[in-house]
């Protein structure tokens, strides 16, 4: 049992909780019956048994299990925000009733004097008018990956990635949590050196691009045969003379049974700093403190500053000591690679030219190139990427996020466009060719036949989410 004690700090009545020893002897009798159950039970029943059997009996179920799980067996779920009273220009959002809705998007005012727009920034109209393709219908991006493809491959060898210097701590990758997206964005490069990650396209990226941007969705918004996968990763790289976009795209898969992606959680860990330094000013502001932030000292305050359970639940494991994360948290200093063994699983992938998937939907802007094998990340880290994009405040303790009823910030897939499959016909792996030339081994190896993920469709068909038994 507890009682209330009054006390001052820093000036102000603060109520405390003083233990009170429960198995004391009073003088009166007690009012109400104790809070904890006795130590030992009667001897004896607390009343006499009924002489006739009741007309009614209860039945009790046995529980479905003895004890209780240590972690809620749902997933959490997550309120959506309601619509500003007075939205700025370019406010959309993903719920298919709202007149800011994708339905409604071609509706959406393109403020031209300051757009706010970050792909914007690229001049993609070549200083002419802004316009808004949403409601176009021409080369619109998300779209489905079924059919057999109608395009024709033209690469002539596996995309060839350069990480580049920049490390997920510092200034060099900047952490945006943003209402539609968690977006990761590289620091135009300013010189020689340090470089941003780089890409080497053998056809319509033409040549070595740098990286401009990497985003999250969840769930996924291309779909395979009308299925969404649980995320997406968009790499864009910009072509400055084509005044284009190349975007490559990775399929998050958060099957049951999937371990910890380890090169992600580098990055969960970084947007996670961003989400608690948010939250704490937010937190100061309520309090009318300047406060101390999260800031430098990085993941390690975090178990001290935040008191949401769900938080603590999905962000500190006991399975999973605290320690590792924080030993993450160090690996951050070293630099970070997008295209990492944990994140790419094959070297082939669909193709198409499409656009931006939000306002203003800039159409016959970007080349993608779907992969098609995904990345696997754990349920677990699933959970913590919506986490800390749908319940993400920011300094004014404003909700930001823009997702739906249904958890999603991703487009509805649009009309299909001409597509192409780039497969082992066109190109092997370099690891495979490095060992038999351009038209590869007799027994196939390497990344262009990953063993453990099979491509999730072979031209036609339904997809395949479970590893390969071959």
């Amino acid at each position: 049992m507890a009682k209330d004690v009054d006390i001052i700090m820093h000036g102000h009545p603060t109520t405390l909780f003083e233990e009170v020893d429960p198995y004391r002897i009073t003088s009166e009798p007690s009012s109400a019956p104790s809070a904890t159950p006795s130590s030992e039970p009667s001897n004896s029943p607390t009343a006499d048994p009924s002489s006739t059997p009741s007309t009614s009996p209860t039945i009790s179920s046995a529980p479905s299990t003895l004890e209780p799980t240590k972690r809620p067996t749902m997933h959490p779920t997550f309120s959506v925000a309601s619509v500003p009273n007075n939205p700025k220009p370019g406010y959309f959002n993903y719920d298919p009733s709202s007149p800011y809705g994708p339905n409604y998007w071609r509706n959406i005012d393109i403020d031209q004097s300051n757009p706010g727009f970050f792909h914007e920034e690229f001049d993609l109209n070549e200083g002419s008018r802004i316009f808004n393709d949403c409601g176009s219908g021409d080369k619109q991006s998300p779209i489905d990956l079924c059919t057999k493809p109608r395009g024709i491959c033209t690469e002539t060898h596996e995309m060839r990635p350069k990480p580049g210097d920049y490390k997920m701590s510092g200034n060099l990758i900047e952490k945006q949590i943003l209402p539609s997206m968690l977006r990761l964005v590289m620091e135009p490069r300013t010189g020689e050196e340090p470089d941003p990650p780089q890409i080497d396209f053998s056809s319509n990226g033409r040549g070595i691009t740098d990286m401009t941007n990497i985003d999250f969705k969840f769930p996924s918004e291309h779909t395979i045969c009308g299925h969404k996968l649980d995320g997406e990763m968009q790499y864009y790289t910009f072509h400055p003379m084509r005044k284009r976009f190349v975007a490559v795209a990775f399929f998050l898969d958060a099957t049951e049974g999937n371990p910890r992606n380890n090169h992600l959680q580098e990055v969960i860990d970084a947007f996670t700093v961003e989400f608690v330094n948010n939250k704490q000013k937010c937190e100061a502001k309520q309090q009318g403190l300047a406060g101390s932030f999260v800031g430098g000292r990085g993941l390690e305050m975090i178990n001290k500053t935040t008191e949401d359970l769900e938080f603590h639940e999905l962000f500190h494991d006991d399975n999973e000591q605290w320690n590792s994360t924080l030993q993450s948290n160090r690996r951050l200093a070293s630099s970070w690679h997008p295209f990492d063994p944990e994140v790419q699983k094959s070297v082939h992938f669909w193709g198409y030219s499409g656009s931006l998937t939000e306002p203003p939907c800039t159409k016959n802007s970007v080349d993608w190139k779907v992969m098609d094998v995904p990345t696997p990340i754990s349920p677990k880290q699933l959970q913590q990427f919506k986490h800390l994009l749908f319940n993400h405040v920011d300094g004014n303790c404003k909700r930001t996020s823009v997702h739906n009823s249904e958890g999603s910030v991703a487009r509805p897939t649009q009309p299909a466009s001409r597509y192409y499959k780039c497969t082992r016909a066109e190109y092997v792996s370099d690891e495979e060719r490095l060992v038999c030339g351009d038209q590869g081994c007799v027994i196939p190896f390497g990344a262009g036949l990953n063993p453990y993920y099979a491509p999730l469709v072979h031209v036609t068909g339904p997809p395949t989410r479970r590893p390969s038994s071959k």
